[in-house]
């Protein structure tokens, strides 16, 4: 293989194979980049660790045909330092890989092709098209709610659900849902249910960040895993095998209290009560409804602080605690000026939706009062 590409294109395609790299597998194979030719003006880099796969494709001048894999980490961080401009990369019958500049010369051991595993092109699934910032919407919404201890089966994963023309991202980890839709004529006549592993959602939406210029991606969602396409890159996630919970039961029907409030405003004081923590603890915060207003307290040993803002409420008056985490978390992820709070009980779920239409709903399990003493 003979090729020269420029500096600036590598490090992007790179940046972006680089989240399938594995970190801990004993195949040190999925440690590795596969660098191949494909036709006479381009090349494909691809890695995976078997959970997830990418395969990017870049502008290249191709003097002979082949494919090498090369160290990610040692490969990716030279490159890195390269000076910006064109790089002659070739190999030998040794596998030996040359990466040439003007100035440099070096020369790295690589492995052949063939023992890079198979990234197997499936049959087809149910394929939906959706705007590139619609979909990390979705992801970046719900993803940060799934529960992070692996033993936990399908809660450690995002569920994908397609219904009557609307996509729905739900996310939960015995603490807290995160739910958010998109509902558009397209997507009608799909029906589409499955598993994706959060953290693996989370370097999707990173990816999709590195996509400059592409408005549109196609989603492929099969029975053992979803593929994500691009105009360059494709990215193959296995699913997670299992029931997911009936999310939709644990979501209150009525409510005694309706709050409508700022967001920003809520936000700012719930971030600044929870700077009040005893060391080592999760921050608490208090809310305390009466009429017109809604006050957030918290304490720690080192001081206590209040804050009070405007409301419209109805219902009756109301004391409730909460891990300020799961109240910032969910706020971050509201792009709405105003949102709605819906309480039963000071023992009830927090329900978090728009003032008007279900585009997404946050619950959230309240924490003992005396938890959270002002």
């Amino acid at each position: 293989m003979k090729i020269i590409c420029k500096q600036e294109k590598l490090i992007k395609a790179l940046n972006i194979v680089s989240k399938a790299v594995s970190q801990t597998s004993t195949l040190g194979i999925t440690k590795g980049i596969l660098i191949k030719t494909e036709g006479d003006m381009q090349i494909s880099l691809s890695a995976t660790d078997i959970q997830i796969s990418i395969t990017t494709k870049m502008d290249a001048i191709v003097n002979e045909k082949g494919g090498i894999v090369v160290s990610a980490r040692i490969f990716t961080d030279l490159v890195r330092k390269l000076p910006s401009g064109d790089i002659l990369i070739a190999t030998d019958e040794k596998n030996v890989v040359s990466i040439k500049t003007e100035q440099s010369e070096y020369d790295l051991q690589g492995k052949e092709e063939e023992e890079f595993p198979r990234i197997d092109s499936d049959e087809e699934g149910k394929q939906i098209r959706i705007d590139k910032e619609d979909i990390r919407d979705l992801i970046e919404g719900t993803a940060f709610a799934a529960s992070t201890d692996e033993s936990r089966g399908v809660i450690t994963g995002v569920l994908f659900e397609m219904k009557e023309g609307t996509l729905s991202l739900v996310a939960l980890d015995g603490y807290r849902v995160a739910i958010k839709r998109d509902g558009r004529d397209s997507f009608k006549g799909e029906d589409i249910k499955a598993i994706v592993p959060a953290k693996l959602m989370r370097e999707i939406s990173k990816i999709l960040a590195d996509t400059a210029g592409e408005e549109e991606v196609l989603l492929d969602i099969g029975e053992r895993r979803i593929k994500l396409y691009t105009e360059d890159t494709l990215v193959r996630v296995n699913l997670l095998e299992g029931e997911y919970i009936k999310y939709k039961d644990v979501l209150p029907k009525d409510n005694l209290v309706s709050v409508v409030i700022g967001k920003n405003s809520l936000l700012s004081a719930a971030e600044r009560a929870a700077m009040l923590r005893s060391e080592g603890k999760n921050a608490f915060i208090r809310f305390s409804i009466t009429d017109e207003d809604l006050t957030v307290s918290s304490r720690a040993d080192e001081g206590k602080g209040r804050e009070t803002i405007n409301i419209e409420k109805k219902g009756e008056d109301l004391e409730i605690g909460f891990d300020a985490k799961f109240i910032t978390d969910a706020l971050k992820a509201i792009p709405d000026e105003e949102i709605e709070m819906q309480f039963n009980t000071s023992v009830s779920p927090c329900l978090i939706k728009p003032v008007s239409g279900d585009r997404f709903e946050y619950l959230i399990l309240p924490v003992r009062l005396s938890t959270v003493s002002v």
